[in-house]
């Protein structure tokens, strides 16, 4: 098993790298904080607009109020959170809660920036020249927050995913039309070119950067690394690792990243997602040296295998909690009637591998709890040991009319199990040098068809 030592912590290569996102909403996000001992040290991904009060938003906490003026150091600040929310009796009355440590873990910045570029942008009152005046403003501000907390690593800004709907943007005119004028590309290379004048003018900034790489096409993926390179050299600066943006989702990519597969033997769920991740990861290593490369939101479980075995050294999800959002209060009242129901259930994760390394039976992916089946063996994490088996997670998930606690105690036992798959993979997919030798140990539908997409990816090379 290989490390990258960050600050004197140990960072797993490949690690799995959970998404905090207290101060993005409540409630599973609070508890997550809570119940953190149950995927120990694993590192962490904290969103920078959700924890920096500056930007007005609906679940800002007031513990971020003048937050570097009162903490120095992140893990600190997390500490207190999780104290915090404790005393507020987020916690299920049942279960003794350990004294826990967040500075053990690695902890990892991201902008947020899509929605700081909003806040932006309506600040300049979408004028183009006042937008690029006021944005150096911003980044540096993100850059001095980070040091001041003491994170290990941060995430380089650039402009986000423009295309998101979750907040209505499509329907906001002024914002369509000002991102439409925007030059992305041209932004994102001066955002860089910005970076890297402040590392050079800040030799003793305290965190790792990550230079962010954006591309439409695998061709102008490599464009944009090469670019990266060529700042390096001009100012005589490098960036610790690079972050590959803009390549989560097959949905918003261009064709030419999937031109050399054929999906009809596999299937396109959940193959196709796992290939500009993968193809990312391998063209930026074949053109860097043995820096550390994060693949943002590409964490998911199906993406691991062939992140790591193309390049990518770590990466984020937050799907493996957010999975557990999914549980409404009716389903609270049928969750021991295994009939499949078109109710919202807290999913869990079958499949996977074992504490032991042994293989899990199952088909990898999330499935409603209802239809989880009593007799389903735990994997061994911290949070299986603590609820023993299925039917003790369904009761506590039914007591949510009388015991909110308890049901949020069963969505973070479902929830952090996910986490601790993920990073068990990570684990496992570390000591092998091939995708070849790990799927003739642990050989099935899912890692099959990774092996499949990988070999198409690498035909020729």
């Amino acid at each position: 098993m290989n490390y990258i030592n960050v600050h004197r912590k140990k960072l797993m290569v490949p690690s799995f790298f959970q998404v905090y996102n207290f101060g993005g909403g409540n409630g599973d996000k609070d508890r997550e904080i809570v119940y953190s001992e149950f995927t120990e040290d694993t590192p962490a991904l904290i969103n920078y607009y959700y924890i920096n009060n500056e930007y007005p938003h609906i679940f800002s906490n007031k513990i971020f109020d003048n937050v570097t003026d009162k903490y120095t150091n992140v893990g600190d600040l997390y500490n207190d959170i999780r104290k915090m929310l404790i005393s507020k009796g987020e916690i299920y009355g049942k279960y003794s809660s350990p004294d826990y440590d967040f500075n053990k873990k690695v902890f990892l910045l991201d902008s947020g920036a899509f929605s700081i570029i909003k806040f932006i942008a309506k600040e300049s009152d979408y004028n183009i020249d006042k937008f690029m005046d006021i944005l150096p403003l911003h980044i540096d501000r993100y850059y001095e927050f980070a040091n001041q907390l003491h994170f290990d690593i941060v995430i380089g800004f650039d402009l986000g995913g423009k295309y998101t709907e979750k907040d209505g943007e499509k329907d906001d005119d002024k914002l369509m039309a000002f991102l439409s004028s925007m030059d992305e590309d041209l932004v994102n290379n001066q955002i860089l070119e910005h970076t890297i004048r402040y590392l050079k003018n800040n030799p003793s900034y305290y965190p790792l950067v990550l230079a962010t790489v954006h591309g439409r096409t695998p061709q102008k993926y490599a464009e944009n690394t090469r670019y990266i390179l060529s700042l390096e050299q001009k100012y005589g600066t490098k960036f610790w690792g690079f972050a590959l943006g803009g390549i989560a989702s097959a949905k918003q990519l261009d064709d030419s990243w999937f031109m050399n597969i054929d999906f009809r033997p596999i299937g396109n769920k959940p193959f196709k997602d796992t290939v500009a991740p993968a193809l990312a990861s391998k063209i930026v290593r074949s053109l860097i040296d043995d820096r550390p490369i994060h693949a943002l939101g590409c964490g998911g479980y199906p993406s691991i295998l062939l992140n790591y075995f193309n390049g990518a050294t770590s990466f984020d999800a937050a799907s493996p909690v957010r999975r557990v959002g999914d549980g409404n209060e009716a389903s609270t009242k049928i969750v021991f009637n295994p009939t499949p129901s078109r109710e919202g259930f807290s999913k869990y994760f079958m499949g996977g591998i074992n504490s032991d390394g042994t293989i899990r039976e199952g088909k990898c992916g999330y499935i409603k709890l209802n239809e989880v089946p009593d007799k389903t063996e735990m994997c061994g994490c911290k949070a299986c040991n603590v609820a023993g088996n299925i039917h003790n997670i369904k009761v506590l998930y039914s007591l949510k009319s009388i015991d909110s606690e308890a049901n949020y105690f069963s969505r973070q036992l479902i929830g952090l199990h996910a986490v601790m798959q993920h990073r068990k993979l990570c684990e496992i997919a570390s000591n092998h040098h091939t995708v070849d030798e790990f799927c003739k140990k642990y050989n099935n539908d899912l890692f099959q068809g990774l092996l499949y997409v990988h070999k198409s990816i690498n035909k020729g090379s």
